[in-house]
This record gives C-alpha cells, structure tokens and sequence, in this order.
C-alpha cells in the first residue's frame, strides 16, 4: 500500500510540475537590429543522382515548383558528371532552366567533384583510391584538365557554374563515386593541398572568369583531420571554407555541434563559411535546430540540404517515373517533414539579409533573426524544442511595422505544417506548440 502512495505522489508531483512549467510567463527575446552578423547568401539542395527522375516524371511542372519557387532556394548543387556520363547536361539543364523559371529569377550554381574518371585513378575505378601516380608524382595537372575540360563541357551544355568543389568528402573512402585526398601529399594518398593549387592556377590561366572555389568540403568539422585541411591549403584560392556535418556532433543534439561550430567561426572570422551537405530524415525539428544552430554558432553565411530529391527521404519524396504502378502516392512525391523545417528559413530569408542579434530568453526556446538591407523586412524564427507549448514575447527596439504573418509547422504526427496563423498580437507574444518551428515575418513602411 505504502508504495503506491509513493507512486501516487510521483505522478502528482509530475503533473504539478508539468502545469507549472507549462505556465510560466513568456520568456522575453529582445531582439537588436542594430548589432548585425553574417550576411546570408542563401539555401540551397542538391540534385546529384537522380536528375533523370525529374526530367521523366509525369508531374514534373508541380514537381519544379514544389522544388524551387516554393523553397525559394538560392544554390543548386550538382554532381560534376563529365568523364562518367556520356553527355554532361542532359539532365541539369531542363531542371536548371525550370527552375530559373519556376523561381522568375536566377540560380546559383555549385557543381562538386565526387570523383575524376577512372584513367585518372589509382584503382582505375569510381569508387575510392586516389589520384594516380605518373613517373612517381601524382597527377595533378591532369585532375586540372578535367576540371578546366569538365568546365567547357559543362557551359556548351549552357550550364556555367557560380561554383566549384574540387571534391566531396576527400576524407571519406565510401563505396559510392569518390576520391580520396589527404590534407597534404602523402605516399598512400594526393594532396589536396596541391590538387586545389592546381586547379586554381589553371582555371585562373585560362579562364576569363573561372568560378569560385570552395573547400575543403570536408565530412564534418571539429575533428584534427578537418583543421589539417585548413591548415595546410591556401585559403586565398577558395571563396569560402565548405564543409559536411556528418562528424562534429551528435545530429539527435544540435547543440553538440556548437563548440566546433564555435571555433571555426572565431578561427576564420574573415572568410564565408558554407555548409555544402547534411541530412538524416524523419525529423523536422531537428533539421530546423542544426539550421538554426549553424546560422547562430558558426555564422554560416550558405546552409544546403542534401537531398532536394530522392527515393528515400529528401526534402521531397520523389517516386520512380520508371514504376507508376508501384507509387503509394497519387501525384508520386510528397514533401516530408524536412521540407517545411527547411522552409522554414529558405522560404523567407533572402540572399543579401543580415543575421542580427538575439538575447535568448530560455536556452531550449531557439530564436534567430535576420533583417533585410534596407531593413524593410524582419524575419524572425522560433523553435521550441521542449514537449511543453511555451510562449515567447519579443522586444524590438526601433522597428515599427506595419504587417505581419506567422507561420506555423507542428512535427509531431498529425501536426500542421506551415500554417499561416494570421498577424502577431499587439503584446508582441507567440505561441510556440511542443516540438514546433514558427515563423514570424514583420514589414515595416520605412524606418
């Protein structure tokens, strides 16, 4: 008997906390437009395996839009074909010219490396090895033909990137296209030191204006191998560092990431810091809190998701034009949890605003915001990563507006997912629901 009083007194004890958390007064964010940060030169995706799905499917002019002019994505990262594919372009260029069209406006092109072609490679194949060795010495001006010979193929296809990566992953063997480099030349492995030199040198001979390189384009962050990658090339040949986030952190707690988000950041204050690649499914809070972690922490100025499209998860569930009778869906793609986090940011952030200063009233109630140039447009996004709904006031001192819209996604099952919920109160208060990600967009006249 005695123990299930001592149980009853546990669940009573709970629920009493639960309803006392859950009413406490909003937590307050003040927010200076004053104090900015980065400048965000936008979103974007990639599309590196499964362009043909797209160019075939038979719903493919909902499907762009879906894709571009919703997402009001910036970048679109490729996967450099030319050497691999009979014909480089055959593809890209539909969805590049839809999605320029869906946008009404341009779109910023990356295309990365995942490996040169096989006469190129130590193993002779696609996946894994190095470069090759030639008379001892690897061949570094031949991996700059391909990239200079990749470039001219890729333009008279009418594709001319704003971008490139010499190479994805060049710390990673995997058993798909790849190509390993060391940070420096080794016996076993290239450096990738000497191959960016390389390539920068010849697309810069002979180019009138070659593209902007990023790199290392490494897996992850934080880890001795990463800094060695830094620390051993000439950051002068790249626009910006680039990297993956699939080391440095735990992904099921973003906040893992922030002490080597931290230290790159505070290390390399001077150079634009793009995130090139990340993904793990089935969770929209978490990808909308690693955005979120990586804007604030790291002052990324570029954040891309992985998979625009795929089979298997990707912002967009994209099922095979090849096998209608096999789809599960009517119009055979659905946009997933990860799409409206996403959107979340890319729908409302332009390239050109500013990150600006938040005070964080509660360290599990996320807010960022970000402001446009001419600061007519103020957007502001909260993530309420708790199981508790909380509410949030916000103080903006100097910024009058005149309109305002709230969006709102719920990720758990059944949860709305980017509702429009009307203007903020005149308190100032959001309400944020467990496991949510708000959107508040604020339009003033003039200042």
């Amino acid at each position: 008997m005695r123990r299930n009083h001592i149980s009853l007194f546990f669940i009573l004890l709970f629920i009493l906390l639960f309803f006392t958390y859950s009413a406490e007064a909003a937590h307050e964010y003040t927010i200076n437009i004053n104090k900015p940060h980065q400048v965000i030169e936008g979103f974007g995706a990639s599309i590196a395996w499964y362009e043909n799905y797209v160019t075939a499917h038979p719903n493919k002019a909902e499907l762009y839009d879906v894709m571009f002019k919703e997402l009001d994505l910036d970048f679109l990262r490729l996967q450099n074909w030319y050497g691999k594919r009979e014909r480089v372009g055959q593809y890209e260029a539909e969805i590049i010219r839809e999605a320029e069209k869906s946008l009404g406006r341009p779109i910023k092109i990356l295309i990365s490396s995942w490996t040169p072609p096989e006469d190129l490679k130590s193993n002779a194949h696609l996946h894994g090895g190095t470069l090759i060795k030639e008379n001892g010495e690897y061949a570094y001006d031949k991996f700059a033909e391909y990239w200079y010979q990749s470039l001219l193929a890729y333009a008279e296809a009418g594709i001319v990137p704003d971008y490139i990566s010499i190479q994805n992953e060049p710390d990673y063997e995997a058993t798909w296209n790849s190509c390993v480099f060391a940070p420096t030349e080794t016996e076993e492995l290239a450096g990738y030191d000497k191959a960016l030199a390389a390539v920068y040198k010849k697309l810069h001979q002979e180019m009138e204006n070659p593209p902007l390189l990023l790199g290392p384009e490494t897996i992850g962050i934080g880890y001795t191998e990463f800094y060695k990658y830094l620390e051993h090339m000439d950051l002068d040949y790249v626009y910006a560092i680039a990297h993956h986030l699939y080391r440095g952190g735990d992904y099921a707690n973003p906040a893992t990431f922030t002490y080597g988000m931290n230290k790159l950041a505070e290390d390399y204050k001077d150079k634009p810091k793009f995130q090139t690649e990340f993904e793990r499914g089935d969770d929209g809070l978490k990808t909308a809190w690693l955005i979120h972690t990586s804007l604030v922490e790291e002052n990324v100025n570029a954040y891309f998701y992985w998979d625009l499209i795929w089979d298997n998860d990707g912002l967009v569930f994209l099922e095979s034009p090849y096998f209608k009778y096999q789809w599960r869906t009517e119009k055979g793609f659905y946009r997933t949890d990860e799409y409206y986090a996403f959107k979340h940011f890319s729908g409302f952030i332009k390239s050109g605003f500013y990150r600006v200063d938040v005070d964080e009233g509660h360290n599990r109630v996320k807010v960022s915001a970000y402001i446009s140039p001419d600061k007519k447009e103020l957007i502001i996004v909260g993530i309420n990563t708790l199981v508790v709904e909380q509410e949030i006031k916000l103080n903006i001192p100097g910024y009058m507006f005149s309109e305002s819209e709230i969006y709102t996604s719920v990720f758990l099952k059944e949860g709305k997912k980017f509702a429009y919920e009307g203007p903020v109160n005149e308190e100032m208060i959001l309400s944020l629901p467990q496991h949510c990600v708000v959107t508040l967009r604020l339009l003033a006249d003039s200042l």
